[in-house]
């Protein structure tokens, strides 16, 4: 195991979202210190246990949430993979009873995590790092077990949360309300949901012979635990790129939009009023209006969204981010070669109908009500739906997470 947490999901996702033209709004005050978290079982049979952890805005310092009400601020252990001194676990009643309210500190990178029937191990190394539960690492001693979790940072601005599909799904559905000056509602995943994702992958690896069933792991009965996302799966051979799943899926796609836009414009509209910037390539660069250009990409950048030409570097200018959102959600979509300025003339009818196209992120859709399959699934054309699942209000009062169908 290693000492890591993905911000990508929750960082790119604010980053798109912003892009859009202020889909977040500016409120008009600080948002609170705290407000109420309240965590609830659903549905689920059996013993449910939640865990909240993330980085307290003020510092920056890790702290978890305890069932007392209190917070836990770990120190630096001596040594590497030091056992978590105190048990941050937090009950839950049983399927469909009232849920348990804590207070919520301002955090970010922050998640919710439930288990079902059992307990999560976490981890400290010197620093101190937290080291979190590993769905795609079968030494962890997390990994055959039933459990989830959901994405917040909650700041002086705003509390954003999503149930980001980006890395996982699994068995336990969560779902979110999200009260402030508004009510946000985001939808779980429906019964079967997870099952009916790993058959339609299964089936998608026979016809093109591409490893997606290979993101299908069950458990020792044979029933599916989780289903991951190609970029976990193509992880760790990053530094074995011979070796890595998918390391040329994007190849002949990649080669057609660059032969493409040699000879006609590619136009990005930035949204919000923000202009459409024409691009063309030259070389084996996509270079925009105003001097912001891209590299050719490879399959590992686009299943990423965060490596190469789309890495999103923090000294980056909002049109170069706001670029780079629509970039890689036009391969992700497979729009590319369909249609010449995006996003706006497309609707998601027009997605994934390429033979080459992110078939996890196509199947999540088709089995679910809402919620990201990529870190920029919250690019979407003016006056479409968002299909994104973030909820976001600059005056949160209670923050709701749910666990069951």
């Amino acid at each position: 195991m290693i000492s890591r947490r993905i911000f990508l999901s929750t960082t790119a996702a604010a980053v798109g979202t912003t892009a859009l033209g202020g889909a977040l709004g500016t409120p008009a005050q600080a948002a609170p210190a705290t407000c109420q978290l309240a965590l609830r079982n659903a549905s689920l049979p059996g013993t449910v246990r939640a865990y909240v952890t993330g980085h307290e805005q003020a510092t920056g310092a890790w702290l978890l949430l305890r069932a007392d009400g209190g917070v836990y601020r770990p120190t630096s252990p001596s040594a590497p993979q030091t056992p978590l001194p105190v048990d941050c676990a937090i009950p839950l009643g049983p399927a469909g009873s009232a849920p348990t309210v804590l207070t919520l500190p301002q955090m970010y990178g922050a998640r919710v995590y439930f288990v079902r029937d059992s307990t999560l191990q976490f981890f400290l190394n010197p620093g101190p790092a937290l080291v979190e539960p590993a769905f795609a690492t079968p030494a962890d001693p997390n990994y055959g077990k039933t459990w989830s979790f959901c994405e917040f940072t909650f700041n002086s601005t705003q509390l954003f949360a999503n149930i980001s599909y980006v890395d996982l799904v699994t068995a336990l559905p969560i779902g979110l309300t999200l009260e402030g000056d508004r009510t946000h509602t985001v939808a779980p995943l429906p019964d079967g949901a997870v099952d009916r994702i790993a058959a339609d992958l299964v089936a998608q690896s026979a016809r093109d012979g591409q490893p997606w069933d290979r993101l299908v792991i069950r458990g020792g009965d044979g029933k599916v635990l989780r289903v991951i996302s190609p970029q976990n799966l193509m992880a760790p051979y990053f530094d074995r790129p011979d070796l890595m799943p998918f390391r040329a899926y994007w190849n002949s796609s990649i080669d057609q939009v660059w032969q493409k836009y040699r000879g006609t414009d590619l136009r990005i509209d930035l949204q919000g009023g923000r202009g459409v910037l024409a691009g063309r390539v030259s070389g084996d660069t996509l270079t925009f209006a105003g001097g912001h250009s891209f590299t050719r990409p490879t399959s590992k950048d686009v299943f990423t969204c965060n490596h190469g030409p789309f890495t999103n570097n923090p000294g980056d200018s909002d049109t170069k981010k706001a670029l780079l959102a629509r970039l890689a959600a036009g391969f992700n979509r497979s729009i590319m070669l369909t249609h010449p300025t995006q996003p706006n003339g497309t609707t998601t009818a027009d997605y994934y109908r390429g033979t080459v196209t992110n078939h996890w992120s196509r199947v999540v859709h088709a089995n679910s009500p809402i919620g990201y399959a990529f870190p920029y699934d919250d690019v979407r054309p003016d006056g479409q739906p968002d299909v994104s699942g973030a909820a976001h209000d600059g005056n949160p009062r209670r923050f709701t997470v749910t666990v069951g169908a």
